[in-house]
């Protein structure tokens, strides 16, 4: 089950980078997300409701849904939706690969739940030269917005940081509550600051956009983080945050097969970059024999 549910959620979130595009076509980022959220957490109180499940959490519960809420829904997402109107989606890609590696920081010297190992260290390098090598635009970074940039690294930042949370104060509460809670929080936030610096922003829907925060909020929330968090409850929270660097691939992957876009060598190669480092990260190390 647990294999199945990482290929899953690295199956959905490879597809969401060009659904946020959609969505963000004629919509502003703040209110795009804003409506995602308060879509994926109307489902979630449905599922709660009619599972006859109480919404109370615990004293770790409420913590791990305030910080989901406000680090990894309202700034996370918000600063993820405001850098794609700024910066190409393949530059946030590479700045948002960082998150394995801040992870594996953070539990290694912050939490202190996992140790970080050479080789966890060198495959998570690898796979993020792969990123960079799938995704690094021509023109490199010079003509990139700056705040956009930062905005994605912010976001990939927050998004380490929320795992690290949620791996240590979630484990005991349901994924549909917590999610409830802290989705209804990071949709007031994400609508809030629509309210403020959006106002004036014209609005054009259309079947695409719709569509699309449909989409993201159905099977890219609500399908995936409940996925997310049966994973973060099973694995550490290096081992989960590998998906970030795999999506990438699947994204590509998913171009080449049902779009049919062109797959270079160029690409081959920081594809096999990223699952070569992956798969060093992840491996167990070899016990040694015992001596005779």
């Amino acid at each position: 089950m647990i294999p199945f549910l990482y290929g899953l959620v690295c199956l959905i979130w490879g597809s969401t980078w060009l659904a946020i595009k959609f969505g963000l076509d004629g919509v502003p980022p703040f209110l795009g997300a804003g409506l995602r959220f308060s879509l994926a957490a109307a489902i979630l109180w449905g599922l709660v409701f009619f599972s006859g499940l109480s919404p109370r959490l615990t004293p770790r519960g409420r913590r791990a849904a305030v910080i989901a809420g406000v680090l990894g829904f309202g700034i996370g997402y918000s600063l993820v939706y405001w850098a794609e109107t700024r910066v190409s989606s393949g530059l946030v890609a590479v700045l948002c690969a960082v998150a394995p590696l801040i992870t594996a920081l953070l539990t290694a010297f912050v939490a202190r739940t996992e140790t970080l190992t050479r080789r966890k260290g060198a495959g998570i390098a690898i796979g993020i030269a792969g990123v960079v090598v799938l995704f690094w635009p021509r023109e490199g970074v010079a003509s990139a917005d700056a705040l956009g940039l930062l905005a994605a690294f912010v976001s990939s930042v927050g998004s380490a940081g929320n795992l690290v949370a949620q791996s240590l104060w979630s484990k005991k509460d349901d994924a549909r509550v917590l999610n409830a809670w802290s989705m209804s929080l990071g949709a007031a936030l994400l609508l809030g600051l629509s309210f403020v610096f959006e106002r004036g922003a014209a609005v054009t829907w259309t079947p695409s956009n719709v569509g699309a925060i449909f989409y993201l909020a159905i099977l890219g929330t609500v399908v995936a983080f409940l996925s997310y968090y049966k994973l973060i409850r099973a694995l550490p929270a290096t081992q989960v945050s590998m998906i970030t660097l795999i999506f990438p691939v699947v994204a590509i992957v998913l171009g080449w097969v049902v779009l049919g876009e062109s797959l270079t060598a160029n690409a081959g190669f920081g594809i096999a970059l990223i699952m070569g480092g992956v798969g060093l990260a992840l491996a167990k190390r070899r016990q040694s024999s015992p001596a005779i």
